[in-house]
This record gives structure tokens, sequence and C-alpha cells, in this order.
């Protein structure tokens, strides 16, 4: 516990725009500025006025109270979040399996991220502002020869809301089957390196059930991950 508290204000405090992260936080821990601002005792403008830097910067004492709040809510409702964040801040890095990981400063739509990776929908969504605040690429046929189980939760950093990309596919089967057995799902799917019409249906029909945008992508791995690592 201790450790996800600390990581989370370190993150915070040590931010460019604060504000954007005190947002990221509290959206990963899917808790509304109403609610928090109850549990704090403040009015939700205060709230929101931090998070979009209308007040000036927060001190740590105002980071901490913020942080030990989403602590408190989350432990309230079993604790799902904190759970998820402790297996992956006591994972080790050294997974082969991954190729690229990164949390963004600031999220940027699905549109502009669908986009910037030249992808096409396989399966879309009606809205494509959908916030995407981090990604990993990580290469399927390693993931499946060496990762079990708990190794997938490492796949996620330090949110769920991001895109999970899988290299080397062949028919993207394995890796929709990966997601649906998993308690943690991403907020969208990228296949590169494969055609649309060369999608398994069942992958397809996968992501379907979990709601989840799939979409492919034919940039060659390398400058897919140099498209991506150049994110802010």
């Amino acid at each position: 516990m201790e450790k996800v508290i600390t990581y989370i204000i370190g993150d915070i405090v040590l931010s460019e725009n604060p504000g954007n992260a005190l947002k990221k936080w509290r959206n990963l821990f899917n808790i509304q500025q109403i609610e928090l601002a109850k549990y704090l005792n403040v009015s939700p403008s205060v709230i929101s006025d931090y998070e979009v830097g209308r007040r000036k910067n927060p001190g740590v004492n105002i980071i901490k109270k913020y942080v030990l709040a989403l602590i408190e809510i989350d432990k309230e409702r079993g604790g799902h979040t904190i759970k998820a964040l402790n297996k992956i801040l006591n994972k080790s890095p050294s997974i082969k399996a991954i190729l690229s990981i990164k949390e963004y400063e600031n999220p940027i739509p699905l549109k502009e991220f669908v986009d910037l990776i030249d992808g096409e929908f396989v399966v879309n969504t009606n809205n494509l502002d959908i916030p995407i605040y981090g990604h990993t690429v990580v290469d399927s046929i390693k993931a499946i020869l060496e990762m079990n189980g708990d190794d997938f939760y490492h796949l996620y950093g330090w949110t769920t809301e991001r895109a999970l990309i899988f290299s080397n596919v062949s028919t993207g089967k394995s890796p929709m089957v990966a997601v649906r057995v998993s308690i943690m799902k991403p907020r969208v799917v990228v296949l590169q390196g494969i055609d649309k019409t060369k999608i398994d249906k069942l992958a397809i029909k996968l992501a379907e059930i979990d709601n989840i945008p799939l979409i492919t992508t034919q940039l060659d791995l390398k400058d897919l991950i140099k498209v991506l690592n150049e994110i802010k």
C-alpha cells in the first residue's frame, strides 16, 4: 500500500502539469469529482480548479490528501484498483515480451492516436474522444511462450486506460483470447503488421463482446515504436 501511495504522490509532484496528473489518477480510480469532493469535504469546483489549473499548483499536503482520499474510496469499494496497482508495482520489469511501455503526460483522444499510428478500425466505438493514457507494445509470440497469467498484469504499466499493441500477429486470435480471460482490460487493442481482412472472426467477436476498439496498423514495428515513444 505504501509503495502505491508514494508512487502516485511522486508522479503528481514531479509532473510538468500536476493538475492533469491529479485528474489522470482520479480517472484511473474511476472516481467522480463530486464523490471525491464529498469525501474531502470541499465543493466539486475546488477539485475542478486544481485539475484544470485555475488554482495555483497544489502543494504536497494537498496532493497527499487527494491521493489518500482516492485510496480510501477505492478500499471502501473493495480495493480492486489498489490490488491491481500493487501487483504491477511488485512485478519484475524484465519481461522480454514487452518491447515498449510508456505513460503519457497528457492523454490523447482515441481518434488522434489511431491517426498517429496509421491505424484502421476493425471494431469501432461511438466515442472517438476516449482518452489514451499510455501504450504497451508486446511481442505476441514471446508473450504466449514466456508469460503466465500474473505476468499479464505487467502489460498495463500504471493504467489500463492504454493501448495494448501486439506485434508478430498472424490472426489476432491468441491476443484477444488473452485479453478476454484477463480481469483487467485495455482501452484499445492494436494488431501490428496484419491486414484487417485476415483477422480471425473469433478475435473480432471477442473485441465486440468486451466492447474494446480493435485496430490494425501496417507500420513497420520500429517505425511504430518510434512514433509511440514520441508521444508526450
